[in-house]
């Protein structure tokens, strides 16, 4: 366990290095621009940069970094350049809590990109709500997160949307007993949308190996009961641990599917070959599996993107064009103007048409379905979808 007092000393070393960064991109990307010409805009990138998940918060930063260099590089946001705060949150709902409290109490910050997971963005979406800033949720979370009104949308595909293209793919198995392998909460989506009978199993209360032994004894040690499909919902360390657990020491041989936070860097790195053969639904490609076509960021390497970076990618643009609409109605940018744009968004993102529904869900969200090989995530694409 992370203690509050050792966070304040460790975060605040990495959050300077991080800042440090993302300030040089800024400035070397917008030589025209000089202090005091526009004023200066923040948005806030909140992440895993600690701890378990902390690939995950890079990636996530690469992507946004890409999106203001291209920005700034061309002037700025209606001719004012961007700066990005970006705040480690462990993928930690209480965590994630007190950052965004952080980012709030920031008056430059006119907007944010948080919520990478539903148990984190569930709860710190009504923060960010309360202090009137508006959120682009990056990854997959709960349709239900939504909420136009108050500046919060989607950028990617719901954890319902994704639950709905793993069924599918569960039902062509058509396993005899199936189990889902999350709370209630995870749970949720998939049985509301999958054909296939599952039984649920809440995971392991924490990523301990005597927890996870016996999580693993229960569900696949009597043999009568050992399923033929498992289902991951959970975060991706946990879920590569339980599996390693289910293969290696109980010999389990099941098909394995996961979810958009099982299926990550951290999965495999846990589970190693454990992992081969699953299936995992993803809110945005790896750069290799870009659509023809698509736009990529000026002088990036495609096969650099993982999925999280594309999705970062497309949720930065994203706000970045809701500040453009506030300058250009308001002639000026602030937390309730960009609010008020951020829904009516419209562009072509690396992930496709990206438009909010009313209650600011994308529209047609697509998914990406991969299967795991022995090698790094996200390994090989099985479909698209659409």
């Amino acid at each position: 366990m992370v203690q509050p007092h050792r966070w304040r000393v460790s975060g605040w070393v990495h959050r300077a290095a991080i800042l440090a960064t993302c300030w040089l991109l800024v400035i070397g990307c917008v030589p025209s621009l000089t202090a005091g010409t526009r004023p200066l805009l923040k948005i806030g990138l909140v992440a895993p940069f600690e701890g378990l998940e902390r690939p995950l918060g890079y990636e996530a930063l690469q992507g946004v970094q890409l999106a203001l260099a291209e920005r700034n590089a061309a002037g700025g946001v209606e001719g004012s350049p961007v700066e990005l705060v970006a705040l480690n949150d462990f993928g930690e709902p209480a965590e994630a809590a007190l950052q965004a409290a952080e980012l709030a109490a920031d008056p430059a910050v006119i907007g944010a990109l948080a919520g990478w997971s539903d148990d984190v963005a569930a709860a710190v979406l009504p923060r960010y709500q309360e202090a009137g800033l508006a959120v682009a949720v990056p990854w997959s979370v709960s349709g239900q997160l939504a909420n136009s009104k108050r500046g919060t949308v989607l950028v990617a595909a719901s954890t319902e949307r994704v639950a709905e293209s793993l069924g599918r793919q569960l039902a062509h198995r058509h396993p005899i007993d199936a189990v889902l392998a999350g709370d209630a909460a995870s749970a949720a989506p998939f049985l509301a949308t999958s054909t296939v009978s599952l039984r649920v199993v809440p995971p392991p209360a924490a990523f301990d190996d005597a927890l996870c032994q016996e999580w693993a004894a229960r569900v696949a040690g009597d043999a009568a009961r050992s399923p033929d499909a498992l289902v991951l919902a959970m975060h991706g360390g946990l879920a590569g641990e339980v599996l390693r657990v289910l293969v290696t020491e109980h010999g389990w041989h099941g098909a394995a599917f996961g979810d958009a936070q099982a299926g990550s860097g951290e999965l495999t790195a846990v589970a190693s070959g454990a992992a081969a053969g699953l299936i995992f639904g993803s809110p945005a490609p790896a750069g290799t599996d870009l659509a023809a076509g698509a736009e990529l960021p000026v002088g990036s390497r495609v096969s650099d993107l993982g999925p999280r970076a594309v999705a970062a990618y497309d949720a930065a643009q994203v706000l970045l064009d809701a500040i453009a609409t506030a300058i250009q109605r308001d002639g000026q940018a602030d937390r309730r103007a960009v609010l008020a744009a951020l829904s009516g968004v419209r562009r072509l993102g690396l992930t496709g048409e990206i438009a909010f529904d009313e209650q600011g869900r994308r529209v047609d969200a697509p998914v990406w379905l991969y299967r795991l090989g022995d090698g790094q995530c996200p390994g090989t694409l099985v479909e698209s979808d659409p």
